[in-house]
């Protein structure tokens, strides 16, 4: 196993799979019945899903995010909508699904805080020069054992049976309604259970607290994606709602992750720091506490300002 010049990780492309190929996009429309439009959200993340795979063993730019953002959508798909497919599917690939997104997770992370680094033209504590080098050997370490791990027969099972629940669902009974009657409850009610998260909570609250929001809230935005075909721009607006409420919640966890990571970087023993870069890695930390509350705060005003709408657009998918 090899790096190409650029530092990427070259491992064994995964030979292609005839049964891998991703069944045709399906219309979805207001007059469509609720099994069409999850098929239709089965097939789009499951065709994600496979083409950013074929790209992770060589670590191709954007690979990773992708490949962990269309597994949690499928995920909280079939956590919101599961109940309309027959037999134990939704509880069946659910924790593959988590067990693939972990998988992805090391190397995500240390690929969010390099790029947020070297994007930092103000650095002048020099976090760049005392992390930079470390957070890179580090994310191809974790780039390749996602590589090796996603390469496997489960990652390959996973896949194969996502394609044959997308190409070929078995629905219950209520899913032959349409999309209307059976998708907006399943949304209202994720989005009930993230305002109930979000609602109340404080900046200075802990991290705990608030990550569990910003797993509802994403929650509740994906189920808003997933209904926006069938229910309209309502739905649609709603989704988007919580994306913007998501958005910060999304910064305040990278300064949680990046805070673990520049003590996982003190200590490690393989590379000591000089005093001063223990001294910049110190600030840093610290930095990630304002940071963290910083966001926190903006997520709450975001979610105040947009109460009304919330609201509105509740009324609306309601309708």
């Amino acid at each position: 196993m090899t790096d190409h010049e650029d530092g990427r990780p070259d491992v064994a492309t995964p030979t292609p799979d005839p049964d891998l190929l991703p069944p045709p996009a399906v219309p979805v429309g207001r007059d469509s019945t609720a099994g069409v439009a999850v098929m239709a959200h089965l097939r789009r993340q499951t065709a994600v899903l496979l083409e950013a795979w074929s790209g992770i063993a060589n670590d191709a730019p954007g690979s990773v995010h992708a490949s962990r953002v269309a597994a949690r959508r499928l995920r909280s798909g079939l956590r919101v909508y599961g109940d309309l497919l027959k037999g134990d599917v939704s509880a069946r690939l659910r924790p593959e699904l988590a067990w693939y997104a972990g998988v992805l997770a090391p190397a995500r992370d240390l690929e969010v805080f390099a790029a947020a680094l070297s994007r930092d033209s103000d650095d002048v504590h020099g976090y760049g020069d005392a992390l930079l080098p470390w957070l890179h050997r580090r994310r191809r370490a974790a780039a390749m054992d996602a590589a090796e791990q996603l390469s496997g027969l489960r990652a390959q099972v996973l896949l194969r049976e996502l394609v044959d629940v997308s190409r070929a669902p078995t629905f219950t009974d209520v899913a032959a309604r349409r999309a209307r009657k059976v998708l907006a409850p399943r949304v209202l009610r994720a989005d009930r259970r993230a305002t109930h998260q979000i609602e109340g909570l404080r900046p200075s609250d802990d991290a705990d607290s608030w990550h569990s929001a910003r797993i509802a809230a994403k929650r509740a935005r994906y189920a808003a994606e997933v209904g926006a075909p069938a229910l309209g721009t309502a739905c649609d607006a709603l989704g988007q709602l919580w994306a913007s409420v998501t958005e910060p919640l999304g910064e305040a966890q990278d300064a949680v992750i990046q805070r673990t990571l520049v003590l996982d970087r003190v200590d490690d023993p393989t590379v000591p720091l000089s005093a001063g870069e223990a001294f910049v890695c110190g600030l840093y930390v610290a930095s990630t506490h304002d940071r963290e509350v910083e966001a926190h705060r903006r997520a709450r005003d975001v979610w105040r300002a947009s109460r009304e709408e919330h609201a509105r657009l509740r009324r609306a998918v309601q309708a």
